[in-house]
């Protein structure tokens, strides 16, 4: 008679296994940073693009070089990214410094973009979300608008859209949004969530920063992060886990039908 305690070794093989087979492997990602100074009337002013690359288990510490945008000076002072299971997150602090040529409705629109690939983790299929929250915790640049956007885009997005757009078709994308003046804002709703969504691997994960209606000459700057997050329990376990009953079954049906020896 096979007991039902001596199928638990085989049962925790195959939770293991599962596990295994689920973990992803290490993924070096390539960055690319773009800052856009559009018009007032949506024409391009300026645009400069710089790249960089993680280390090699996906993680990176890159700067953005201090670099004249138009009539903005740019400095991401960090662009910190950080892999790990069933996680990737990014966090990002941003100097920018404004001439004040051009204010209030007729004032420059700064598009900064973030864009990585190669991520593996969170491990596909899983169920996945965004979290995102945003502080432009400054008072010397006064700007009405500030709109804060994460997203996933599925497979190696090795390059932008025109300068001046923004790329679609990202999956759980979040926006928060607030504006900048005030030593303590935060964009809202702070965090912000996105939909759940399928992750793919691999995948690119993306954020973007908007400012604009800028009333005043000033420098200012924005802190964030932005974390992928899978759902707590793969569904491999969940699935392993729910043949447990079928298998307490077959053991209680075993020892029913065993006949005592004479």
């Amino acid at each position: 008679m096979i007991r039902f305690r001596n199928l638990l070794p085989l049962l925790g093989a195959a939770l293991v296994g599962a596990a295994v087979l689920g973990a992803s492997a290490p993924a070096r990602a390539d960055f690319i940073i773009r800052a856009t100074d559009v018009l007032s009337g949506g024409v391009v002013n300026a645009t400069v693009t710089q790249t960089g690359s993680s280390n090699a288990d996906g993680s990176g510490f890159l700067v953005f070089n201090s670099t004249s945008v138009g009539h903005f000076i740019v400095t991401v002072v960090t662009d910190i990214t950080t892999t790990g299971p069933g996680f990737t997150s990014a966090s990002n602090t941003v100097n920018i410094n404004y001439d004040g040529v051009n204010t209030g409705a007729n004032s420059d629109t700064l598009i900064l973009e973030v864009l990585g690939d190669k991520f593996m983790n969170p491990t596909a299929p899983a169920t996945s979300s965004i979290s995102s929250n945003a502080s432009p915790s400054t008072s010397g640049l006064i700007a009405s608008s500030v709109v804060m956007t994460s997203g996933v885009l599925a497979g190696n997005v090795v390059a932008l859209g025109a300068a001046g757009t923004t790329l679609v078709g990202q999956l759980g994308m979040t926006a928060g949004t607030g504006s900048m003046g005030s030593a303590s804002s935060v964009l809202m709703p702070n965090p912000t969530g996105g939909a759940s969504f399928s992750i793919v691997n691999p995948f690119s994960f993306y954020q973007t920063f908007t400012i604009s209606g800028i009333s005043n000459a000033g420098g200012g700057s924005l802190s964030s992060g932005s974390t992928i997050t899978a759902a707590p329990e793969p569904a491999t376990i969940a699935l392993a886990l729910t043949g447990l009953p079928v298998l307490a079954g077959l053991a209680w049906l075993r020892r029913r039908k065993e006949v005592p020896s004479a």
